[in-house]
């Protein structure tokens, strides 16, 4: 899994930038950016992103396999 394609198709298509994602996440930007350069994350990180884009879990991993 590569957490940091994920977050970048989900954020493209929900038209989102990383400022709109961790105010969904209630996270600072510098959080995102840095799950955004990542290429894994723990579980409970996963969760949180995929609710955030209001998603399944294996919805959010998929992005970042294809």
């Amino acid at each position: 899994m590569n957490v940091g394609k994920s977050i970048k198709v989900a954020l493209a298509k929900r038209e989102m930038n990383q400022q709109d994602l961790a105010e969904k996440m209630d996270v600072s930007k510098p959080y995102v950016s840095q799950l955004a350069g990542r290429e894994h994350a723990g579980m409970g990180t996963v969760v949180l992103l995929a609710a955030a884009f209001g998603m399944s879990v294996s919805e959010f991993i998929k992005l970042g396999e294809d």
